[in-house]
């Protein structure tokens, strides 16, 4: 229970405050004092949470005393209570650490609210300072997740800046060079492993140690497991200066060759692996998995493993724009934005008639991204997908389904429908519904004011609380939010069309090109002009 303090030099008045229902809010102990003199000596002696004060006080003042608070008490919260005439006045006490004031007369239960406001803004704080008690003796526990984590970001095309890639690669003690010549080698279980989940995790264990064990004499070695089920092992030469495009490693196939070998041996099952080209990282490694990944899915599984040699990546390969860009489909089906959702499958299918992209490779990157969002969002509520929307993807009923550009929109359209019946689940989360709100009002507003104060008058709720909430649910500022999308929708825009660049830069709010050409170098590396440039298709 927090400790209160009540200020005024008014004894009615303080009466009148000191009689309201605190307990009611969480509120232990309710103190009183005549005067900011006495105030002082209270917390002299007594650990206060809040204090509210009056503005107008014989010798020590309420802004004074704002201001003893905030120089000795600092993680106390201070409440202001000021007439209509010194409204001007109170702002200053802002520099005093106020978190807010109230005008007179106040009402008991705007009284009460503020306080209640303020005494979740204070258990927030003391939240985040004990989880950074719990990360640091938890950090190593958990540091082979958040190098498979980083990885798997890359692996997705997450534009991570590089001085941040540098510094986590740093940070979880990597030995991956940015900018040097790297490959990937993709492995699938086939036949003979166990079929229980428990199973799985032992034998990606096992395999995954076998395969470092073998790999890592001759590179250094980076492993995750993706959405799909394959484990992924970035490889980079430990001597310096490996060419990009040098072709592939006779060490790599050796070494797949001998893995093949010591799995049957030691773990009794089959093992398919696909070595790809070289790219440079972190450039062209998600281009780099994207293809390996398409070619690994064309090879049908086998009861014994085979060893598949990935052609060299094409600089200029030209990707699903649409099926990329922010929001991912995923990031709409949690969110409930079901008309989104299929908007943007339209959208996909739009895109590869129009570019000619209706290739067998790019309906199977289209068929197993929605699948796999599917089955994300089902196994998130503890649900099979029959269970959440009704039906169940069935590969092998009819291979054309999953082939053909109206088969596929119809199964999409279909799993939609089901999935939109069956989930309740943003229907009952209020914190999800209002973030989901948060974002939609950014993407449609992002040329305009989409200031903290502006997104806190269009969802009702104070500004301070709005920002601590969304931190709290999605571990990140807002603004940090609005820059990616927009960096994202300018790399989108630069991509996909011939916008230029004083235009796109007021698209997306910058009254100012230059202002945003230096924001997005810093962001992309490169200027808007050069990232277009090595986009050209």
């Amino acid at each position: 229970m927090l400790q209160l303090l009540l200020v005024d030099d008014e004894p009615v008045i303080l009466q009148s405050m000191v009689a309201n229902d605190w307990a009611g809010i969480g509120i232990g102990e309710v103190y009183r004092a005549a005067s900011g003199l006495e105030a002082a000596e209270i917390l002299k002696n007594t650990p206060i949470d809040i204090v509210v004060t009056d503005i107008r006080m014989p010798g020590m003042d309420g802004l004074q005393l704002c201001k003893h608070i905030r120089e000795h008490y600092p993680r106390t919260k201070s409440i202001l209570l000021s007439g209509y005439g010194e409204f001007e006045y109170a702002r200053q006490a802002i520099m005093y650490g106020t978190v807010s004031y109230l005008l007179k007369p106040v009402k008991d239960e705007e009284l009460m609210e503020e306080v209640s406001r303020v005494r979740t803004f204070i258990l927030q704080e003391w939240e985040e300072v004990g989880s950074l008690g719990r990360a640091r003796q938890t950090f190593h526990e958990h540091l082979p997740l958040l190098k498979a984590n980083l990885l798997h970001e890359l692996l997705s095309g997450a534009p991570i800046p590089v001085p941040e890639l540098a510094g986590k690669l740093n940070e979880y003690g990597l030995p991956i060079e940015a900018g040097a010549a790297c490959s990937l080698m993709l492995l699938r279980l086939e036949e003979g492993f166990g079929q229980s989940a428990a199973d799985a995790m032992l034998y990606d264990f096992a395999v995954r140690n076998i395969a470092c064990e073998i790999v890592e004499a001759d590179y250094n070695v980076w492993t995750c497991k993706d959405s799909f089920g394959y484990l992924c092992i970035l490889l980079q030469d430990k001597e310096k200066g490996g060419s990009a495009h040098r072709g592939i490693d006779k060490a790599l196939d050796k070494a797949a060759h001998d893995l093949q070998l010591k799995i049957t041996v030691l773990l009794k099952g089959h093992l398919s692996v696909l070595i790809s080209g070289r790219g440079l990282f972190p450039k062209e490694l998600a281009d780099l998995y994207r293809k390996s990944l398409n070619e690994f899915r064309k090879v049908p599984r086998s009861d014994r493993g085979v060893i598949i040699r990935s052609v060299e990546p094409r600089t200029q390969s030209r990707s699903l724009d649409a099926l990329y860009s922010p929001p991912g489909f995923q990031q709409l089906l949690e969110a409930g934005r079901w008309a989104d959702a299929r908007k943007k499958i339209g959208d996909v299918f739009e895109e590869m008639r129009s570019k000619k992209l209706d290739t067998e490779e790019h309906m199977t990157e289209v068929v197993y991204t929605l699948m796999n969002a599917f089955y994300y969002i089902a196994h998130l509520q503890g649900k099979t997908l029959l269970e959440l929307s009704g039906w169940e993807a069935d590969m092998t009923a009819d291979p054309r389904t999953f082939s053909l550009p109206e088969r596929v929109m119809e199964w999409a359209d279909k799993a939609l429908a089901g999935m939109e019946a069956g989930s309740i689940r943003e229907s009952k989360d209020g914190k999800n519904q209002l973030i989901s709100r948060i974002h939609r009002f950014i993407e449609e507003r992002i040329a305009d004011d989409v200031s903290l104060q502006t997104i806190a008058d269009h969802v009702g709720l104070h500004p301070v609380y709005l920002s601590s909430l969304y931190k709290q649910e999605t571990k990140e500022n807002i603004s940090d939010f609005i820059m990616r999308y927009r960096m994202e929708k300018a790399g989108v825009l630069l991509r996909t069309t011939d916008i230029k660049i004083y235009e796109l830069a007021s698209q997306l709010g910058f009254q100012n090109p230059p202002y945003f050409s230096k924001l997005f170098k810093h962001y992309y590396r490169v200027t808007p002009q050069e990232y277009r440039e090595r986009h050209v298709t």
